[in-house]
Formats: C-alpha cells, sequence, structure tokens
C-alpha cells in the first residue's frame, strides 16, 4: 500500500474516534478500490481531509450501529457470515495456487508450440488525401502531376482530421481495419511511393500513396513472454483450483437440491 501514496506512512495515526485510531494504512486499503483517481486525490491536503472525514464518519456510524446493538439482529448476522465465507474462500483459494510459478523454458515450449498465436499480419503504411467533391479531386490531382510532394497537397486539400495536418500519414494498418474500397486499393499498391488511381468511399474522393509494407511476421518471443507468462499462470492456477474442488467434493458431502431447470410438463 505504501507505494500508492507518495510519502506514506502506513503506521501513522491520522485521527482518533472514541479511542479507536484511524491509521494511514486502514485509509488507503479503503481508498485502494477506487484506483489512482482516489490516491492522487489523497495526495492532496483538501483530498486527505476529505477522505479521513469519511473514514471517521464510518467509525461514528458503526459505533452508533454498535450501541444499538445492530450487529445483533439475524440480517447482520446472515451478511457478516456470506462476509466471512467469501473471505475463507479466497484465503482457501490463495493458499491453493501458493507457490505457482512458470519458467522461462515452460513460456518458450509454449511459444515454439504455438507459432499461430504470435503472428503478426500484413501491414501497410500509407498517407491519403481525402476530398469530398470531383472539382477538388481534378486540383489535388492537378498539384501532383506538378511535381508537389504529397504531404504538402494533403496539408493544403485533405479533408480528413486525422491525418491532413500530417500530410495525410495514417501510419501502419493491417486488413480489416479500412472500408473495403480504401483496402483493396491500399494493399494493391506494390512498392514504396507509389499513388493510387482515385478511390470512391463512403467518406469522399481519397489518393492513397504507400509509404512501405511489413510482410506478414511472428512476434519475436522476448516481446510476448510476459504475455505468455501470465496466461500460463492463469491456466495453472484453474487447473488447481479446478483439482482442489475436486479433492473438496471427495471430503464434504455435496447435494444439489435444485438444478435451475424448468419441471418436465406431465
Amino acid at each position: 500500500l505504501t507505494s500508492l501514496a507518495y510519502g506514506a506512512e502506513t503506521n501513522k495515526v491520522l485521527a482518533r474516534v472514541n479511542s479507536q485510531d484511524i491509521t494511514e494504512a486502514e485509509v488507503l486499503e479503503f481508498i485502494q478500490p477506487y484506483g489512482q483517481q482516489a490516491m492522487m486525490l489523497y495526495n492532496t491536503p483538501q483530498g486527505k481531509k476529505m477522505i479521513v472525514d469519511d473514514m471517521i464518519s464510518m467509525r461514528l456510524y458503526a459505533l452508533d450501529a454498535e450501541a444499538q446493538k445492530l450487529d445483533e439482529t439475524p440480517d447482520f448476522q446472515a451478511q457478516l457470515a456470506a462476509v466471512r465465507r467469501t473471505l475463507l474462500a479466497q484465503a482457501s483459494i490463495r493458499k491453493a495456487i501458493e507457490g505457482l510459478t512458470v519458467n522461462e523454458d515452460e513460456a518458450k515450449k509454449f511459444y515454439d508450440d504455438n507459432p499461430q498465436m504470435f503472428k503478426l499480419p500484413e501491414r501497410v503504411r500509407a498517407r491519403h488525401i481525402l476530398v469530398s467533391d470531383d472539382e477538388t479531386l481534378a486540383k489535388v490531382q492537378d498539384a501532383l502531376k506538378s511535381g508537389k510532394s504529397f504531404d504538402v497537397v494533403a496539408k493544403e486539400f485533405s479533408i480528413d482530421p486525422g491525418s491532413a495536418q500530417n500530410g495525410g500519414d495514417l501510419g501502419e494498418f493491417q486488413r480489416g481495419v479500412m472500408v473495403p474500397e480504401f483496402e483493396q486499393a491500399a494493399f494493391a499498391l506494390k512498392n514504396p511511393g507509389d499513388v493510387s488511381e482515385p478511390v470512391k468511399t463512403q467518406f469522399g474522393w481519397h489518393i492513397i500513396k504507400l509509404e512501405g509494407r511489413v510482410p506478414e511476421s511472428v512476434s519475436p518471443f522476448d516481446e510476448v513472454k510476459t504475455q505468455i507468462t501470465q496466461e500460463l499462470q492463469n491456466t495453472k492456477a484453474s487447473e488447481r483450483i479446478r483439482a482442489r474442488i475436486d479433492e473438496l467434493k471427495k471430503t464434504y458431502k455435496v447435494e444439489i437440491l435444485d438444478t435451475g431447470k424448468e419441471p418436465e410438463k406431465q
């Protein structure tokens, strides 16, 4: 928890309610489920005061509930038992997967045995100029024929807000990303520097320039090692948890009294 708030001193007492200490560790645990935004709020004087005030309010309500013996009601006891079961189950699961590891050899074997999972599809890098009418299209074609550079013409005429100011640069993309007419024309270009004929799509007229091609490849092992390791750890954890459930079913009697199915009509 200390890494989640700058300068946190987890044993530091921030407030006291009826002789009960509220420590920084408790406050950090309280706000942790709310994510980084809550942590950032905690690291401001106003935010810290607000959060500590909330903790004080919770302690006051808890003391009031005890004074009214609300903790002795059947509803409270049922909820408490449910929370206890959940925490116990989580503790048992953590114990079941304790010490679970995946070494690099296992990750590398999975990588070698499943190359299709790490394929990178063919990609192209292209620029385009998008215009909405035939008159502007003619001006663009004339400008390109006169020798003006593609990026300069794109900045002058293209109406694509995402790429015009970058000289029409769309970066790299694979098949299935662009609209079909555009994709077909872009991937049909053979060599860097090739420029397409005008292509009509739902957005208008495009002229496309090929900047480069990246052939289909396989991601290097070092780039996907962490991903593979996490996936194998998850798989191992699931297997170990299922195995533990099977063991527990042999230890404890399980009866399913309602399958959830609709009763059959007679």
